[in-house]
């Protein structure tokens, strides 16, 4: 089985991360063999992608004579993905997040089968079209869902095959670099938030909580990048007058690691996740997680290791980070997370090799 991957731009995202550490292992187990087409600009991942492992790019981005083509006619995407299916000869498409699937609509030219991997509820498809979107209930031969709760969105009316592949880390690499514990009394503690500056990441609500929790004692602490929007700029904006929390983009993963793994609690602020990565790589690290009912966060946090903040509303996080701070020593760090990497890498393994069960 031959499988082209496409993916955006493979940056350090959730979803771009999760089938990046997928494809390494798909690839060393050596059952199948892969192509990934990258439909973006060219992401940190890139280059950390095993060497004999072809990567295509998909030039999205008209230039002015690609404009006078395709007013000639001539369908310059179409063309430039019949290059890469000529050259790689792949069985089967593996499309990485709904972002690419217009991609879809060239699949019956070359006569191969289709998975599409959905990381998103049902926020992100406010931003889809509907043409899109029927293209991908058509032209999508099985689909993945990230977690239990993306499979219960397409389940009433997706007529295909639907696996659920939770999405994992690798505990035991992300235990490893656990901090030994310290007594908090007379420390600053500091409280990490993680993810692209976003309206879905709750941003603007982590400002909120930190000023309200203003203390010399306390540190807010957000990782991630910020946008070119105007959504980034008034947080930027907001943060410059309250001068409350301390932003850090950083697309290493060394540096990430040192700081995420200084903090005492992990704090999300999301409005909606369909699981939550660095929800796990905090609990591997063995941090207590605060995190809004967002979703994603109800199947991973519970009363032992975190608080669940059934209102959205800067005062009740505040309120329920608040009683995690008063009682760090009560949580103890997890034995294992509830969801195991490999046995979710297996059933991909088994999935893109009978796409069709």
């Amino acid at each position: 089985m031959k499988v082209l991957f496409f993916v955006n731009s493979f940056s350090r995202t959730g979803s771009e991360t999760l089938i990046y550490e997928f494809i390494q292992d798909l690839n060393r187990q050596g059952k199948i063999e892969i192509g990934i087409v990258i439909c973006d600009r060219k992401g940190e991942l890139v280059d950390l992608i095993d060497k004999n492992i072809p990567v295509f790019y998909l030039n999205q981005q008209f230039s002015v004579l690609d404009k006078l083509l395709f007013h000639t006619g001539t369908d310059v995407i179409g063309k430039q993905i019949k290059q890469i299916q000529d050259s790689f000869k792949a069985n089967l498409w593996y499309f990485n997040t709904i972002s690419q699937i217009h991609l879809l609509s060239y699949r019956d030219q070359f006569h191969v089968q289709t998975i599409v991997h959905v990381h998103e509820l049902l926020y992100n498809f406010e931003s889809l079209q509907i043409n899109d979107f029927k293209t991908m209930l058509q032209k999508c031969d099985h689909l993945v869902a990230c977690s239990s709760l993306v499979k219960d969105i397409f389940a009433p009316f997706f007529q295909k095959p639907i696996t659920v592949i939770n999405s994992s880390i690798k505990y035991s690499e992300w235990k490893s670099h656990r901090k030994n514990k310290t007594s908090k009394s007379n420390k600053i503690i500091k409280i990490i938030g993680s993810g692209t500056v976003c309206y879905r990441k709750g941003t603007d609500l982590f400002i909120e909580v930190a000023d309200i929790l203003r203390s010399p004692f306390v540190e807010f602490i957000w990782l991630g990048k910020k946008n070119n929007n105007a959504f980034s700029e008034i947080i930027r904006l907001k943060n410059e007058k309250v001068k409350s929390v301390s932003f850090i983009e950083t697309n290493n993963l060394e540096e990430y690691l040192t700081y995420l793994k200084q903090g005492d609690i992990f704090l999300s602020t999301s409005r909606e996740e369909s699981m939550g990565l660095v929800i796990m790589e905090a609990q591997a690290l063995g941090m207590p997680v605060v995190a809004t009912d967002s979703g994603g966060s109800t199947l991973l946090v519970h009363e032992k290791d975190g608080k669940i903040v059934k209102e959205l509303n800067p005062e009740a996080i505040s309120i329920g980070l608040k009683e995690v701070m008063n009682n760090l020593s009560s949580y103890n760090a997890l034995d294992k997370l509830k969801y195991d990497y490999a046995i979710e890498l297996q059933k991909l393994s088994i999935l893109l090799q009978n796409p069709l069960i």
